[in-house]
């Protein structure tokens, strides 16, 4: 649930700062994939990618912790059927809580 409340607001944050052009650069980059993939853009690929462009060390670090929780997530929402890469961490609600606050003090969302 907390992983879904994070997805929902990159991509509300991504579809707003498409809508109302905003002139810092994540809003910039972002325009530019929108005119490639609108709505259908990825998640982990293009918006996190560029968060974590557009970020200091310690906020791309928390990114990339997202992004493997991320495949965990997927992992489980698909039925199990690889061997997931997601280094030595299983992410459990402790873990993601921690991350999503982390991001949510740290980055500015336009929601």
């Amino acid at each position: 649930m907390v992983l879904a409340s994070l997805e929902a607001s990159f991509r509300i944050d991504y579809l707003q700062r498409c809508l109302y052009k905003y002139k810092d650069p994540i809003s910039k980059k972002f325009r530019s994939l929108y005119k490639k993939y609108e709505e259908r853009v990825s998640l982990e690929d293009e918006i996190l990618k560029t968060w974590k462009d557009y970020n200091e060390r310690e906020i791309k670090n928390t990114l990339c912790k997202l992004i493997e929780a991320f495949k965990y997530r997927h992992w489980l929402a698909h039925g199990r059927y690889w061997k997931p890469k997601l280094g030595s961490k299983i992410y459990d609600f402790s873990s993601v809580y921690i991350l999503a606050k982390f991001i949510y003090e740290n980055l500015e969302f336009y929601i």
